[in-house]
């Protein structure tokens, strides 16, 4: 299983001494459906693709890629067809690909880093007000003035 894979699922959390430094590295992204696919099967792939998780496949993995996308257009646009073979491919292709449940739960992926502008402009909590050295404010009084001086709460609720 390619070192990539096993990350994700948190192989080398307590075993990072288990990774081969000398893996091929991936070779870009999957990038678009080949040419001489059917319009179907176009349609499958983007939609395949645009289901995946984000660093699971990578243009070296076209080929798997492409059989996982021909299995699910036979099942979508050919059902009478459509063998126990061609399930049990289905189910090992995106098994592969972390498109399972099961799978999905093996794979750990890091949240991308908040950019300076989005930090900027994401809400902010608003602060709480301080308490006053005396503590807290009774039930029905609040805090009021600069001093944080206790006064009868007069609000209506």
């Amino acid at each position: 299983m390619p070192d990539s894979v096993q990350d994700m699922k948190g192989a080398f959390a307590l075993h990072p001494e288990r990774a081969h430094p000398n893996e091929p590295k991936p070779d870009g992204p999957l990038g678009p459906a080949p040419a001489y696919l059917s319009k179907e099967e176009k349609v499958v792939w983007r939609e395949l693709a645009r289901n995946l998780i984000p660093g699971v496949a990578f243009h070296s993995d076209r080929l798997p890629f492409e059989a996982l996308v021909r299995v699910a257009s036979k099942m979508r646009h050919n059902w009478e067809k459509f063998k126990a073979t061609d399930m049990a491919a289905l189910i090992s292709l995106s098994a592969r690909f972390a498109m399972t449940p099961s799978d999905r739960t093996k794979v750990s992926v890091a949240k991308p880093k908040a950019s300076a502008i989005s930090k900027y402009l994401s809400p902010r909590a608003p602060r709480p007000a301080p308490l006053p050295s005396g503590g807290p404010a009774a039930p029905g009084q609040t805090l009021v003035g600069e001093g944080g001086t206790l006064c009868p709460d007069l609000s209506v609720n």
